[in-house]
């Protein structure tokens, strides 16, 4: 037997086991549904479904709308990278993204058949999920029948990736009242990927393959003028992440296995986007006040957080910890300790809505635990009206009002009700 085989199913058990119940969004444009490399593509999508990963898949289709429009001798029009879409160029992309909808549709339904997939809760649903608005007119340009993605039903793509099926999304989206837009393929995957806070969002092309590496968000510009071909969809790649987008795979069917390669190996085979390291966790300063107020605020207007005021910040300042993203404070915590006790409160924990994705809750909550740790508390306690399952499903426990301390009980608002959840740390020795 071929070693080689051994050692690839050691490095890739971690990964598949990591991978299992995350949503991936995977993107590719008209270009590799044309290369002759898309079946095998098709068919490795097929595996990564059957190994548990939620797969949504997005698809462009210009090179088709651009043959159609050329056999009707009608003008295609581009500016500044977007098309200009008038009543014969929407027929025509409706008609182009069908026919490829149904051929993706047809092609993954088989390969969900086949060995060594075959399993028959495995399968593939389309449909209307992009609300779309009209771009308008930009630079005297009016860009007609040309839409940007307004919501995507967010929900449903997750009863029904969870349940097994992969989500297959076109460059199409409507308005509330029927009108239908077409819409780039990029812009859909971007959205989709944030909308659904997606573990991954890999864009399949069929380029020449770039470096494998992994690039943050401060190489990136650099990166681009370095890959001039690829400058288009690099760009794409840049504003997903700028929009919260925590990580983005680009790979290219010229790579042989290359999808498999570069989500199940540890170095990958790809070059990986990473937005994270573009931002750190730190111990809050006075002046990351005002960022912490514009984080927290949405969350005391909804009554979530008890109102602080800028004073009490200000005084309060030592206790809190941050996440700073490229100078931006996006997500806050603090930790309060009570005296004459061994516990500690858990409070403040918000991150701005715009970053809801990437852990980011999670990384502070670790930060905190560790501080109680180090300062040798054997609880933590935590008030909260609106997150009680999040914090339960990370290991705390519901309490009563006769388990706080005497002060703590002394200042408990029972008409606000809070829940009290107490989760017991393991100090080290």
């Amino acid at each position: 037997m071929n070693n080689s085989r051994i050692d690839f199913l050691r490095e890739a058990a971690p990964y598949i086991h990591k991978h299992r119940g995350k949503i991936f969004v995977i993107a590719f444009a008209g270009e590799v549904i044309e290369n002759e490399k898309f079946s095998q593509l098709i068919k490795d999508i097929a595996i990564l479904s059957a190994l548990g990963t939620q797969i949504v898949l997005v698809h462009g289709a210009r090179p088709q709308v651009d043959r159609h429009l050329q056999a009707l001798d009608h003008d295609i029009q581009v500016v500044d990278d977007m098309r200009v879409t008038d009543s014969v160029t929407l027929q025509t992309a409706k008609e182009a993204i069908g026919a490829l909808r149904v051929e993706i549709e047809n092609q993954l339904s088989h390969a969900l058949s086949m060995p060594p997939v075959v399993n028959e809760s495995l399968g593939v649903l389309s449909g209307n999920f992009i609300t779309a608005q009209p771009l308008g007119i930009h630079n005297g340009t009016d860009f007609q029948h040309t839409g940007t993605v307004r919501k995507i039903n967010a929900k449903l793509i997750k009863q029904l990736t969870a349940a097994g099926s992969i989500v297959l999304l076109s460059s199409l989206g409507f308005s509330p009242s029927g009108e239908a837009f077409n819409l780039r393929y990029e812009d859909v995957a971007s959205f989709a990927a944030k909308s659904l806070q997606a573990d991954k969002l890999i864009f399949i092309h069929a380029d020449a393959a770039t470096p494998t590496l992994d690039i943050d968000l401060q190489q990136l510009d650099s990166f681009i003028e370095a890959n001039p071909e690829q400058s288009r969809l690099l760009n794409h790649i840049k504003a997903a992440m700028n929009d919260g987008v925590e990580r983005v795979h680009l790979v290219s069917t010229e790579t042989k296995d290359g999808l498999l390669l570069e989500i199940y190996t540890r170095d990958g085979i790809g070059t990986m986007f990473n937005a994270s390291q573009y931002e750190n966790i730190r111990q809050a300063k006075i002046e990351d006040v005002s960022g912490i107020i514009d984080v927290i605020e949405p969350l005391e207007l909804k009554g979530a957080l008890i109102k602080r005021s800028r004073e009490q910040l200000e005084l309060e300042i030592d206790k809190f910890s941050v996440i700073e993203r490229d100078g931006k404070i996006i997500a806050c915590a603090a930790l309060y300790l009570i005296a004459n006790t061994n516990m500690g409160e858990l409070a403040c924990l918000a991150v701005h809505p715009d970053y809801k994705g990437g852990e980011r809750g999670d990384r502070l909550l670790k930060r905190i635990s560790q501080e109680a740790m180090n300062r040798k508390l054997s609880q933590l306690l935590v008030l909260t009206t609106q997150s009680i399952d999040w914090f339960k499903e990370r290991g705390f426990e519901p309490g009563e009002v006769e388990d706080l301390p005497d002060q703590k009980k002394a200042l408990y608002n029972f008409q606000r009700k809070s829940k009290i959840l107490l989760k017991e740390l393991l100090i080290k020795t």
